[in-house]
């Protein structure tokens, strides 16, 4: 990294550069799935958009992972939220077939009647499943809730600035090709 010049009081001090993702995006999951994903006990994202969201697409090949406890029994957004961790999409598959979307069960932490309630939601679109790569940030980063974050939509931007530099991945590359292998499996071949 190249250090920038920063002043203050008439001296400057070297600091190295900051690395973030681009436009600060953030998609909104629910907690204990960005937990299960932070163990590495899940390596995909299975979505087709909120109820804000017209349709769902992959905004970014990089984004922070925003926990949301809403579908987990709460109905009033936390004041901040912690994030923990950020991803980027190795693969990505389409589900048109429930019984094919099903079978992933076993590998995620979403339970059956989720899953088939996502599959049903908005049924003339694809659902998507999306293998990503999941780092753990070097320190956890407090992130403040703004009004522009509220609603059920997946895309957002968070204002914070959150470096990833020191960033772990949660599974080597061996296990996360064999876990992605076992979606492969299941689902065909990616898109």
């Amino acid at each position: 990294m190249n250090p920038s010049l920063v002043t203050r009081h008439s001296r400057f001090t070297l600091l190295p550069d900051m690395r973030k993702l681009a436009n600060h995006t953030a998609l909104k999951e629910w907690a204990n799935v960005i937990d299960s994903l932070g163990r590495g006990e899940q390596v995909v994202l299975i979505r087709k958009g909120g109820i804000a969201d017209p349709t769902f697409g992959v905004e970014a090949q990089a984004f922070y992972l925003y926990p949301t406890f809403f579908h987990q029994g709460e109905s009033e957004p936390r004041p901040s939220v912690t994030i923990t961790h950020w991803a980027e999409v190795v693969r990505t598959w389409r589900v048109t077939d429930l019984e094919q979307l099903a079978k992933l069960e076993p590998l995620v932490a979403i339970p059956r009647e989720t899953l088939d309630a996502r599959y049903r939601f908005r049924a003339d679109q694809t659902l998507h499943v999306i293998g990503v790569r999941v780092w753990r940030l070097a320190a956890p980063v407090e992130v403040r809730f703004l009004e522009e974050y509220a609603g059920c939509r997946s895309w957002l931007s968070v204002e914070e600035e959150i470096d990833t530099a020191g960033s772990t991945p949660v599974l080597s590359d061996e296990a996360l090709r064999q876990r992605l292998d076992a979606v492969d499996a299941v689902l065909a071949i990616p898109v």
